[in-house]
């Protein structure tokens, strides 16, 4: 039997896989929802971005939730994160003030905060470490497509018959979720010691720096992150200014990367353990890198299309990758708290690449920031090289990679 079949065959990955896919749309689906609400109060782009900041600021708890990961019942954080995340959407629907609406955003972004890591957390111990590169395909693929479908989805419902419909079934999606955890048994985290949360935290942190591979991957998200998502504020530029494709045209820039990401997830689901998934990562790296910097370049809108799907389909191999590779790397006693770091330099990375990325389409124009990315991409990989070279090694660190991502 191959892995894809037993990992099929595996009811509580199927649990899982059914639950977070549909919180995933319903996710997508609010998302829309509340912008077009946020947009209906006020008419501000502003108030727009305060909600998508009240939505970040949460993350800078991360560290701290992951020790909490690494020391309570996971099922447990797992459910009572979807049910009051199913509670604040409903909530939306009896909310027009902006502040209560930010109030209620930040709480969500909060129970977001504490989900994340915590299930990646708790994957492996559901998965079992021979299906763990398919389950991480899954699971990103399936994320990918619930974000093309989902705000298609949200604004066909937010047209046909208002926000409080979104809303609602973002709560319902959430208590499905919650409903198919409940059905999921977690081993509870093995503590050591009594040691505090500070304490905790320190030596999460510690165990980070000494670890050469995961220490790789958690700077590598955040540098990633920061050079590749400068260009998200130049997409429709690009597609409307450059290339005189229009609101279609940016469409069709967002579907296609969005598709790429699909069959990134796909093809790494088709090879499974059959590869090296460190070399897959930064060959990821590198032919992101490739493509932002083709993308800059390119004589026609069809040859920016096909760079930018090519771009989409590395990301969606790193996304696979990095999980993968963290979870077979990690102990399970750190897996919440360097997950959590990892998070917190994502959200990070993704604020400053935004604000930097806007600043610099409005300096010097769409093709110029694609061409900085791809050659800042390049350097980034080049560094995270240099990195796993000269890092220092941590024992657990080198036996689990005996077993693991090879």
């Amino acid at each position: 039997m191959n892995g894809g079949d037993s990992l099929l065959r595996n009811v509580r990955f199927l649990r899982l896989w059914v639950g977070q896919g549909i919180s995933f749309v319903g996710d997508a689906v609010s998302m829309v929802a509340l912008v077009v609400l946020i947009v209906q109060i006020t008419g501000s782009a502003t108030a727009v971005g305060g909600a998508l900041v009240a939505r970040l600021l949460p993350t800078l708890a991360s560290p701290l939730v992951g020790v909490l990961a690494d020391r309570l019942d996971r099922q447990v954080i797992l459910v009572v994160s979807d049910l009051a995340r199913a509670g604040l959407a409903l909530g939306l629907i009896f909310v027009r003030d902006l502040i209560l609406l930010y109030v209620l955003v930040f709480l969500m972004g909060l129970a977001r905060t504490i989900f994340n890591p915590t299930i990646r957390a708790a994957f492996p111990s559901v998965v079992g470490g021979g299906d763990l590169t398919r389950a991480n395909a899954f699971i990103s693929g399936t994320h990918s497509v619930s974000e093309t479908v989902g705000p298609a989805l949200g604004g066909l419902l937010v047209a046909t018959v208002g926000v409080n419909a979104a809303f609602m079934l973002d709560s319902v999606t959430y208590l499905i979720s919650a409903a198919f955890l409940l059905r999921i048994p977690l081993p509870r985290p093995q503590r050591e010691n009594n040691a505090d949360l500070g304490q905790e935290l320190r030596v999460g942190f510690g165990y980070l720096a000494s670890s050469r591979v995961p220490l790789t991957i958690v700077i590598g998200t955040f540098l990633t992150v920061l050079t590749i998502n400068t260009t998200i504020p130049a997409e429709v530029f690009l597609a409307r200014d450059t290339f005189g494709a229009g609101d279609a045209g940016y469409g069709l820039l967002v579907g296609l990367y969005g598709g790429g990401m699909v069959l990134g997830s796909a093809l790494i689901a088709a090879l499974g353990e059959r590869i090296s998934l460190l070399r897959v990562y930064f060959l990821g790296v590198f032919i992101s890198a490739l493509a932002l910097a083709i993308t800059g370049l390119s004589p026609t809108f069809v040859f920016a299309l096909g760079a930018l799907m090519v771009l989409g389909v590395a990301n969606g191999i790193e996304n696979v990758t990095t999980d993968t590779i963290l979870q077979k790397r990690v102990p399970d006693a750190f897996l919440g708290r360097v997950f959590s770091i990892r998070f917190l330099g994502f959200s990070i990375a993704e604020v400053l690449a935004y604000s930097l990325g806007g600043a610099i389409v409005d300096a010097s124009g769409p093709r110029f920031i694609y061409i900085l990315a791809g050659a800042a991409t390049a350097i980034a990989g080049i560094l995270l090289l240099l990195l796993i070279a000269v890092a220092p090694i941590k024992r657990t660190d080198e036996n689990r990679s005996n077993t693991g991502s090879r």
